[in-house]
């Protein structure tokens, strides 16, 4: 102990006590002045110091509450500075731990100022002054700002840390690393890769012993700056409070409690971190920021070199054993296309030896269609060199045949003059053979798929048309029946009544002529003339005849129009009166023209031409007239509503009209045109109305094979055409021609 009292007392000699010296001269001092009790209490302070320290003297006098933000790192690493730097503490209890009995020279502190938001290096020497009993009475620090000499000696170590990087970029790696985490004042740095799908740390500095080189990077602080990709430092503060502190299995046990991290960017995209933890609340300044960007700038330099680095060239053995062995097509080419060196598997493939290709231009060789494609292949290699693209073309066989070659060109960096491409070529014409007989096969599977898609088509129509047919063919033969059974008794009755027209003339005149021969009857018979109103009968009777004679032809009329339109009699195809089909099916529609309840007539306007017969099913056609003319008065009867005809923004007559014109158009086609002034069809259901099935009308209305029926006999029976025009408010038209000669079937 007397020996200890002895060293400070020599101390406290070589320095003047400030004690004596006036607080006025120390107030003016440029060198920071602090007066500290035993207790760590200050009993002084000067303004250099507060300048020194950002405070005010309120701030360095009373306690302040802890402020993380305050901290002490250390400078040489001994265990009473490790204190400093693993806790946050204030500036003021900073200072409290030099309170010790021996006098420290040049301790190095770096201090951050929050409101200037910089940090500051100070130099501290600490002077004891003990009272008569050997104890400490006060402690005397000066400080000094030393922050430009230890940005200099920060330069220093930067400019060494780059002159001695060598030519191993994993090991550059390393020392940057190092030096990242040294000069920023980490507990420890670490540089992570993102490769594979895993985080690689290929740079580590002070990690601990059992710290990973691979990991998960789900949930990874570094992970997450590498998907950042920001050229800003990525900071976070507080680790224990954060969901890293679940994540990271390190933050805990060792106490972390701020990460800094910066993205580390090599060829256009981020592929790693660089980063150091602290486990104290470090809040780096702008200078630290521009430090580890340039540390991880340095980082991605070391990785493109990595990926330029010409690996063959330096084992050049190994090389060119590869390529003599390799059963694969290795040659190099100038940016030219000049062949410089091609491989042993030349004569296997292409059936050239090697020297007859060395000096030869390759796209001299390519198939002239396939020149553009590998010259702009060709040409992305050459404008990035670390492109590597794969194509497909067709390549000269020695014998002349064109052989099938995939082909993967690569810029091949090397220390010599000028660019060459590397291209590993192998024979895949095989494999496009094979390709080409498939596709051909599928295409014949395709066309026999679309073959049984239309035959089920037609099956389909054939069916549904069969089905209406059979309906159809039912309806004929019960109409074909009724006629014949109506027809009988008609004809009996319209063959009497001429006959008995004329036996009531006879009888009549005969009672005229005893009228003037026996001008005064008996008195019963003028009794029962007088009861038989005789003059009435004599002008009443003719006219009741007549009707009768009217009606009988009106019902032999529909009796004929009804055998006409079945026509069950004459199935084969005959020369057929159009208009005479036309007029037999408006006579069956008549109930549906005359004006009804709730509804006005419907007008039908005959503009006919003078046509020939034409050969024809009369029967089908006649059941084209039937559909079409129905789906008319369908229409025009939507545009009845409440009894009045609705002409608005239509161009038609004020009543509801079906116009029917009829054209010879040449010696061998007649045109029908059905037209109606309805509301029209909208162009979306235009195009299916011909469709097997489709019909606009509520269940039960309509089944949808009407006009699909119309357009197969028209078209496909008869060879003609069927076509629609329409348009909502414009009324529709069905436009049909059929030639007046029908061909002869096909075998007949």
């Amino acid at each position: 102990m007397r020996s200890l009292q002895a060293n400070q007392q020599g101390a406290a000699q070589s320095a003047p006590r400030m004690d004596t010296l006036p607080q006025a001269l120390l107030s003016e001092l440029a060198v920071g002045v602090l007066v500290m009790g035993a207790q760590g209490e200050i009993r002084f302070t000067n303004q250099a110091t507060l300048d020194l320290l950002d405070l005010t003297a309120d701030q360095m006098l009373d306690q302040m509450p802890l402020d993380p933000a305050w901290h002490v790192i250390q400078e040489n690493g001994t265990p009473f500075q490790m204190k400093l730097h693993t806790a946050p503490v204030r500036a003021k209890q900073a200072l409290l731990l030099l309170s010790t009995r021996q006098s420290l020279r040049n301790l190095v502190l770096g201090v951050y100022r929050p409101t200037k938001r910089d940090r500051v290096w100070i130099s501290v020497n600490t002077e004891p002054q003990l009272d008569p009993d050997g104890c400490v009475e006060q402690v005397v620090c000066t400080l000094s700002e030393i922050t430009n000499q230890k940005a200099s000696e920060q330069f220093s170590k930067i400019n060494e840390c780059f002159s001695g990087l060598g030519s191993d970029p994993d090991e550059n790696i390393n020392r940057i690393t190092a030096s990242a985490g040294e000069l920023l004042g980490g507990a420890w740095a670490v540089y992570n890769r993102l490769h594979q799908g895993l985080l690689w740390s290929w740079g580590q500095w002070q990690t601990p012993s059992e710290f990973p080189n691979v990991g998960d990077p789900d949930g990874h602080l570094c992970y997450d700056v590498i998907q950042q990709g920001s050229n800003q430092p990525y900071v976070v503060q507080d680790l224990p409070n954060t969901p890293y502190a679940h994540r990271d299995p390190w933050v805990i046990p060792y106490q972390l409690q701020t990460y800094v991290g910066q993205a580390v960017r090599c060829a256009g995209e981020y592929i790693g971190s660089l980063c150091m933890v602290y486990q104290n609340q470090f809040v780096p300044t702008e200078s630290d920021k521009k430090l580890i960007g340039i540390m991880a700038a340095a980082i991605g330099v070391e990785e493109e070199r990595k990926r330029e680095a010409v690996v063959w060239a330096q084992n050049e053995g190994k090389w060119r054993s590869l390529l003599q062995n390799s059963s694969n097509l290795i040659t190099i080419l100038e940016a030219d296309g000049t062949i410089k060196y091609a491989s042993p598997a030349i004569e296997g493939i292409l059936g050239y030896k090697q020297k007859e290709l060395i000096g030869k231009n390759t796209f001299d060789l390519v198939h002239p269609e396939d020149v553009s494609l590998v010259k702009n292949d060709f040409q992305g290699v050459l404008e990035n060199s670390t492109t590597a693209l794969s194509i497909e073309f067709r390549f000269q066989h020695k014998d002349g045949s064109w052989r099938y070659i995939e082909a993967t060109h690569s810029n091949l960096v090397m220390d010599a003059p000028g660019v060459r491409i590397v291209v590993n070529s192998r024979d895949i014409t095989d494999r496009k053979l094979a390709e080409t007989a498939l596709i051909q096969s599928e295409a014949q599977l395709r066309d026999k798929a679309a073959q049984l898609e239309q035959a089920l088509y037609e099956l389909q129509q054939t069916q549904s048309q069969l089905v209406q047919t059979e309906k159809m063919s039912s309806l004929g033969q019960l109409v074909a029946g009724v006629a014949h059974e109506i027809n009988n008794p008609v004809s009996f009755i319209y063959g009497n009544l001429p006959y008995a027209t004329e036996y009531t003339q006879d009888l009549l005149h005969l009672v005229h002529l005893y009228q003037q021969e026996y001008p005064q009857p008996t008195p019963a018979i003028q009794e029962a003339a007088e009861a038989l109103d005789i003059d009435f009968l004599s002008e009443d009777l003719p006219k009741l005849m007549n009707s009768m004679q009217v009606g009988a032809e009106r019902i032999r009329q529909i009796v004929l129009s009804l055998r006409n339109f079945s026509r069950l009699d004459k199935a084969a195809r005959e020369p057929f009166d159009l208009h005479n089909g036309i007029d037999n099916t408006l006579l069956l529609l008549q109930h549906r023209l005359k004006p009804k309840a709730g509804r006005t007539e419907i007008q039908i306007v005959k503009e006919y031409d003078n046509l020939p017969r034409v050969d024809c099913y009369a029967g089908q056609i006649n059941q084209v007239f039937m559909n079409i003319l129905s789906n008319a008065i369908d229409a025009l009867e939507e545009s009845i509503i409440n009894g009045e005809w609705s002409v608005a923004s239509r161009k038609t007559t004020d009543i509801p009209t079906i116009r029917i014109r009829t054209e010879l158009a040449n010696d061998n086609k007649v045109v029908i045109q059905i037209t109606d002034n309805g509301p029209g069809i909208p162009s979306e259901v235009q195009q299916h109305i011909f469709d097997p099935f489709f019909t606009t009308k509520p269940v039960g209305q309509g089944t949808g094979l009407g006009l699909s029926i119309s357009y197969q006999v028209v078209v496909e029976k008869h060879g003609g055409v069927l076509k629609c025009q329409s348009a909502p408010g414009e009324g529709t038209e069905f436009c049909i021609e059929l030639p007046v000669n029908l061909p002869q079937p096909e075998g007949a």
